[in-house]
């Protein structure tokens, strides 16, 4: 199956790139042609999910692109201009003006990037002006810079990689020239979206299973087993679930009394599956009054997958809003709710560094990763055992003894004390110390 690979650029710029992508025989190149930025938001809206990666020329219609939320960097790149390409334009225009510049204007290119290039080939006598890229919507910023240097003599040509600069400064009769993408810059992204979308195609097709599972409030084991009224509420969940098999294209497998599997692929759960099992776990708990946990396991096989659903139920703890808890295939944990930022931690850490601060803690490197967590999501960079107790639901003096472990292994430190307003001794403040 041939990847396809959307390409969005001028005309001019779709001529270098196809030049380049005819080296590729086992992708399938999608060439749309603009001329006003604004025709991108139009392409993306109708064609974005037609392809399985997206090629844009430069910065400006990758930031556009981006900057209003028409794609995301997973799904996106563009080649980065390098000093080869500078110095490759300042060379075409030194032969077509016949003198050589050694005072010129650029943007784009990054002040990192050419000062290397100089001071690589020992070329510093070079005077160059750079204005580094600000944003799609300051291209008139990119026109005032070189316009002004050149009236007062600074510069003798300008090198820009925006085509709206270039015709604009032309019409003022400046020396420019455009710069753009090198044939290795093109080629290396070509590569770079190829292998990702293998990645991505690879990465949905693995397993994934949905687990399901409800606690009923009976009073005695006989209600739990003779019930009608629990039959009656089983059969509610399993019509809930049966969407959202239905959905996610599934089979849908009761593997016990409240406990409910869902297998299909990675693909196949999208943002909106997330939101209606939120939405399930809600109603069961407002109409029937039924606790219901639900954990996600991917793997690359149904064996690894379904270990990661089990893990995650071992590892969920309760909350105070529907949480959905997904487990990676390195058993990474992900925390996902309608109120907040998704939580990700790692319940396995490695490493020489890691191995020597926790083996002697009576702690886990999970509880460790989960802390660091949550004090970025929050922003603390200090922190007391309240704050650990209310990100681990759990009690305040256990808090404390997470604090007094990681202190003991140096991955925390005291930094202060906080006056609790209350009697007794004012609660100590941490922070992380460096790994």
């Amino acid at each position: 199956m041939k990847t396809r690979i959307g390409v969005i650029s001028p005309a001019d710029s779709m001529q270098r790139i196809e030049y380049v992508a005819q080296e590729f025989k086992n992708i399938e190149f999608v060439p749309f042609i603009y001329e006003e930025l604004s025709e991108i938001t139009n392409i993306l809206t109708v064609h974005r999910y037609e392809v399985d990666q997206w090629f844009f020329s430069g910065v400006l219609n990758y930031t556009y692109a981006t900057e209003n939320q028409l794609i995301t960097e997973e799904e996106a790149s563009f080649p980065p201009l390098h000093g080869s390409s500078f110095f490759g334009i300042l060379l075409e225009a030194q032969l077509t003006e016949q003198t050589v510049f050694q005072q010129v204007g650029i943007d784009t290119i990054s002040d990192e990037e050419i000062s290397k290039i100089l001071s690589y080939y020992n070329l510093e006598k070079l005077t160059y002006y750079n204005h580094p890229f600000e944003g799609y919507d300051k291209i008139q910023n990119l026109v005032e810079f070189h316009k002004d240097l050149y009236e007062q003599g600074k510069t003798e040509v300008v090198i820009t990689s925006i085509k709206d600069v270039f015709f604009q400064l032309k019409k003022m009769d400046i020396p420019v020239y455009r710069v753009t993408p090198s044939y290795l810059s093109i080629r290396m992204v070509i590569q770079f979206l190829e292998e990702r979308a293998q990645s991505k195609r690879y990465r949905n097709s693995q397993t994934a299973i949905i687990g399901c599972r409800v606690q009923f409030n009976m009073d005695t084991l006989d209600d739990l087993y003779y019930s009608f009224k629990t039959k009656y509420q089983e059969l509610d969940l399993r019509r809930s679930l049966l969407q959202v098999t239905e959905k996610t294209n599934g089979s849908l497998m009761q593997l016990g009394d409240g406990l409910f599997f869902i297998f299909t692929t990675r693909g196949e759960v999208s943002e909106d599956a997330y939101e209606d099992l939120l939405e399930l776990i809600e109603e069961v708990k407002i109409q029937n009054n039924i606790e219901a946990s639900i954990s996600i396991g991917f793997g690359e096989t149904v064996s690894q997958a379904e270990q990661n659903v089990r893990f995650g139920f071992r590892n969920m703890t309760k909350q105070e809003q529907a949480t959905i808890l997904l487990v990676d295939e390195d058993q990474s944990i992900t925390l996902k709710n309608k109120q907040t930022k998704d939580l990700s931690y790692q319940t396995v850490e490695t490493g020489a560094d890691w191995r020597k601060k926790i083996k002697d803690a009576s702690i886990s490197p999970g509880v460790v990763s989960k802390i660091i967590a949550y004090a970025k999501q929050y922003q603390r960079d200090q922190f007391t055992s309240q704050d650990i107790s209310r990100w681990l639901q759990s009690t305040e003096r256990n808090g404390r003894r997470i604090l007094t472990e990681m202190e003991k292994t140096n991955v925390v430190e005291q930094c202060g004390e906080a006056q609790s307003g209350e009697r007794g001794r004012p609660r100590k403040v941490y922070r992380f110390t460096p790994l």
